[in-house]
């Protein structure tokens, strides 16, 4: 199940291309998370467009990190406050067990739900459900998740959300960030029965994100963000 907390949390957002946000806190100051590839160049951008209300508003934003390589991640600070403090969600992947049931947010195909005032007007984001397939290696400076589950267009840069086993239902916690999917090429048969030399790209069937801590340590580098009241 995913809480309020959550919810307040998650954004639907236009940047070069359309894609999900999300906000945490790290030492009373809030960022805003999502995928590095939702942006051509992170460092020159300056303003995100945010879903409210059926219409589009321009917010401003500063960037206070990009993850180099592979690591699909991007951190800015945010003008206005978006969330009530109340709404708390730790970004943190302390817990998390190999084979539990996680979660991930977000607006695929530019889709949400309208709730009208009972979510401030806020669009509202749909929820898939998937089996955390592999846990972190170590060994490695990269934070690969892998998640049983069919990942859409529009997830991208929204949060992946678990609870530990044997804590309550809405104690819920920032995993990763929702990157894209695993892709493999199958050959395509031709009319006689034979492959034809062409080849077509295919869901897999396995959600990749990458750990919080990666988004987490670029704030720690870079502690810019917004005090939360």
């Amino acid at each position: 199940m995913i809480t309020a907390n959550v919810f307040n949390r998650v954004f639907f957002i236009k940047a070069d291309r359309y894609g999900t946000a999300f906000l945490i806190e790290v030492d009373g100051r809030e960022y805003l998370v999502s995928a590095k590839h939702l942006f051509e160049s992170p460092e020159n951008v300056k303003m995100i467009k945010l879903m409210h209300d059926n219409k589009w508003l321009d917010v401003e934003v500063q960037l206070v990190g990009a993850c180099r390589g592979e690591v699909d991640i991007a951190v800015f600070v945010v003008g206005i406050g978006l969330t009530p403090r109340e709404y708390v969600v730790p970004a943190t992947s302390a817990g998390a067990t190999l084979g539990q049931d996680v979660y991930f947010v977000g607006f695929p195909y530019k889709m949400w739900a309208n709730l009208g005032a009972i979510m401030a007007n806020r669009p509202v984001p749909f929820i898939k459900k998937g089996t955390l397939s592999s846990a972190f290696d170590f060994s490695k400076d990269v934070r690969h998740i892998y998640v049983d589950a069919i990942n859409n267009e529009g997830f991208s840069g929204g949060p992946l959300v678990f609870s530990k086993i044997g804590a309550p239902f809405n104690d819920l916690n920032f995993l990763g960030v929702v990157s894209g999917f695993k892709t493999e090429y199958e050959k395509v048969i031709g009319g006689d029965g034979e492959p034809n030399g062409m080849t077509v790209a295919y869901n897999t069937g396995f959600l990749l994100a990458y750990g919080i801590e990666h988004a987490v340590d670029l704030i720690k580098i870079n502690p810019i963000g917004r005090l939360v009241n």
